[in-house]
C-alpha cells in the first residue's frame, strides 16, 4: 500500500509542476473560425490548431501580441487586462467578436513562426511591427492583408498589475484604430527566464477587489469565458463552406433511431397481416338450434 501511495505522490507532483511550466494563450477574431479549446493543452497542439484556422485566410489584419513574463495568475484579475477580457466575453463595445480561443494552461513555448510562415504564403501579409516600450503606433496601417506584431515588456516583480494593465491600454488602442476592419488577434504569453522570480510572483502577487460591483465583473467574466470555453467540450464554432461541411445531418444515433424505428414496424406490418388474415364465416356465430343442439348440451 506504502507503494501505491508514494506512486500516486509522485504522478500528482509531476503534474502540479507541469502545471507551473504552463501559460495562457488567447485568440479572438471578428471572422467565424474553426477553434476548439481546452483546459490543458501541448504547445503544438495550438501552433497546428491556429495554423489551420489562418490557412483560411479569414481576416485582413492579424494582430500577433506577445506578452513577455506572465503566467496565469496575472490574468485572474479583470483589473490588470479589461481590454483583453472585454474582448474574450465579447462586450467590448467597439469589438464584434464572432468566435474565441481560451486556453489557459499551454504546455511548452509557442513559437509563433509557423503562423507567419503560413500567413506570408497563404495570405501574402506584410508585416508591421510595434514595440509598447516605445509608445509608437502607427498612424495609417495600409494595405491590408497586413501581419500587425506587437511586443510588450515584461512587468516587473513589482506593481506588476499596473504595468499590466498599462500594456493592456496600449494593446486596446490598437484595437481601437481598426475597430472598423476585420481582424483576428493572436495573444501569446510567456513565462519569466528567473525561475526564482516566478515563485516570487506566484507567492505575492494578490489582487484585491475594490468592491462588490468589481467582484460581480470578476465572476461574470469567468462565466463568459466558461461559455465560451464550452467549445472544449465538443462544440465548434464552423467556418464558412458547404451546408454539409457545416453541419453533420447523420450521426450514429440517428442511424440507430432509423434501425429499431425499421424493426418495430415490421413487428408491427406482421401483426396487422397475421390478424387480417382470418378467415370465420358468419355461421360460426349463429347459435346451432335442433337435434345437434340438444346432443353438444348433453
Amino acid at each position: 500500500m506504502r507503494l501505491f501511495g508514494l506512486c500516486a505522490l509522485a504522478l500528482a507532483a509531476e503534474c502540479a509542476h507541469g502545471y507551473l511550466d504552463t501559460t495562457p494563450f488567447f485568440m479572438f477574431s471578428t471572422s467565424e473560425l474553426l477553434t476548439s479549446s481546452s483546459e490543458l493543452q501541448p504547445a503544438s497542439s495550438v501552433i497546428s490548431d491556429v495554423a489551420l484556422s489562418l490557412s483560411q485566410c479569414p481576416s485582413d489584419y492579424y494582430i500577433l501580441v506577445s506578452q513577455q513574463g506572465v503566467s496565469g495568475r496575472d490574468y485572474e484579475s479583470i483589473k490588470s487586462t479589461p481590454a483583453l477580457a472585454r474582448s474574450l466575453s465579447g462586450t467590448h463595445p467597439r469589438v464584434g467578436v464572432r468566435s474565441s480561443m481560451v486556453v489557459p494552461d499551454v504546455q511548452g513555448t509557442i513559437t509563433p513562426s509557423a503562423w507567419i510562415e503560413v500567413l506570408h504564403e497563404k495570405c501574402g501579409v506584410k508585416t508591421t511591427e510595434i514595440d509598447a516600450s516605445e509608445g509608437f503606433i502607427p498612424t495609417t496601417l495600409t494595405p491590408t492583408p497586413r501581419l500587425i506584431k506587437v511586443n510588450l515588456p515584461a512587468p516587473p516583480s513589482e506593481s506588476r498589475a499596473k504595468h499590466l494593465a498599462s500594456n493592456d491600454a496600449f494593446f486596446a488602442s490598437i484595437l481601437d484604430l481598426l475597430s472598423t476592419q476585420n481582424y483576428t488577434v493572436l495573444y501569446t504569453t510567456t513565462r519569466a527566464q528567473d525561475g526564482s522570480l516566478m515563485a516570487q510572483q506566484l507567492e505575492k502577487t494578490e489582487y484585491d477587489m475594490d468592491s462588490p460591483i468589481q467582484d460581480s465583473l470578476h465572476l461574470d467574466l469567468r462565466r463568459d469565458l466558461g461559455a465560451h470555453a464550452a467549445n472544449r467540450t465538443g462544440n465548434q464554432t464552423m467556418i464558412d463552406g458547404p451546408l454539409f461541411d457545416k453541419y453533420q445531418f447523420f450521426t450514429p444515433g440517428i442511424y440507430m433511431s432509423f434501425l429499431v424505428g425499421f424493426l418495430l414496424l415490421s413487428i408491427l406490418y406482421v401483426a396487422i397481416s397475421a390478424v387480417a388474415s382470418l378467415q370465420v364465416t358468419y355461421a360460426a356465430f349463429d347459435k346451432e338450434t335442433g337435434a345437434l343442439a340438444g346432443k353438444k348440451q348433453q
